[in-house]
């Protein structure tokens, strides 16, 4: 009898710990999809740094628009 009270006040207790981690998600899902954008936004600016360097460029500055 014993046993079977602490096997399920174990599974009490693990049902209310996942609730809780359910419902902070659910109350800071805005500032948790905003750490994600951010982080997206860093990674993506760091890929077109590395990608884009502005030695090969160098070539077109001297274009000039008024040939068009």
């Amino acid at each position: 009898m014993k046993k079977t009270v602490g096997f399920i006040m174990k599974i009490v207790a693990t049902a209310v710990a996942v609730a809780a981690v359910v419902c902070a998600v659910v109350a800071f899902w805005d500032r948790i999809m905003d750490l994600i954008d951010a982080v997206v936004d860093k990674v993506e600016e760091k890929r077109a740094n590395r990608c884009f360097e502005p030695e090969e460029f160098d070539d077109f500055a001297d274009y000039d628009d008024s040939i068009m």
